[in-house]
């Protein structure tokens, strides 16, 4: 490559790295080793944390809104039962770290599709958020996250639901993130919609009870 265009895709690099907090080189690396899996049309690139001898992972579902400030830790959980919390092993290069269990390997931590993560959240490693919850600026989450939940605090408590249980139920059964572009397109009027039935009805209408996957929708 030339020595030019070599520098243009540095500079490019770099610029677009910083504009986002330096968090992307990071991302790359686990996603390229295997440890983050992200689905498509999911945009924003969180600060993940991780922890030498831990494989913990993490799944970020589709069409998923999330802070360049959010904080998602995979492993590194200090145990509070021992004498002392402290990670001397790991910090000192003994013979043993990562086998006393400090810190405690974690386990996979699963974002769920439609999920929008505001500023400065912070998610502990091991938890589930649910389908098409809503996490509030600053929360602490530390425990699962029921499907569309709105969520907010330290720690973090369920504020109310996006929808009622059976609406909620219909859209899991419906799963529109798994359509086709083409159908999400031809759909919109209804997806971006307040009318959460007249959507159900829609779907199940035009799909039947189960709305196609994009492999199965192609026609």
């Amino acid at each position: 490559m030339p020595l030019f265009l070599r520098w243009l895709k540095y500079t490019i690099r770099r610029v677009l790295d910083s504009l986002i907090g330096g968090n992307l080189p990071q991302f790359r690396r686990l996603v390229k080793a295997g440890r983050i899996t992200v689905g498509e049309h999911t945009y924003g690139v969180p600060i993940v944390n991780i922890y030498d001898h831990d494989e913990s992972k993490l799944t970020i579902g589709k069409y998923c809104s999330l802070s360049e400030t959010a904080l998602i830790m995979l492993g590194g959980q200090h145990p509070i039962n021992h004498v002392s919390q402290y990670p001397f092993r790991i910090n000192w290069g003994l013979p043993g770290a990562g086998e006393d269990g400090n810190p405690e390997p974690g386990s996979d931590t699963v974002i769920g599709n439609d999920v929008i993560i505001n500023q400065r959240v912070f998610v502990r490693s091991g938890v589930t958020i649910g389908d098409g919850a809503l996490i509030g600026s600053n929360a602490n989450i530390t425990k699962d996250v029921p499907p569309y939940a709105i969520v907010g605090g330290n720690p973090a408590r369920v504020i109310r639901y996006r929808a009622t249980p059976e609406q909620i139920e219909a859209l899991q059964e419906i799963k529109w993130w798994d359509w086709s572009k083409e159908d999400v397109i031809d759909s919109l009027d209804y997806i971006v919609s307040d009318d959460i039935d007249r959507f159900i009805a829609y779907a199940r209408e035009r799909f039947g009870p189960r709305a196609p996957s994009a492999t199965s929708a192609e026609r």
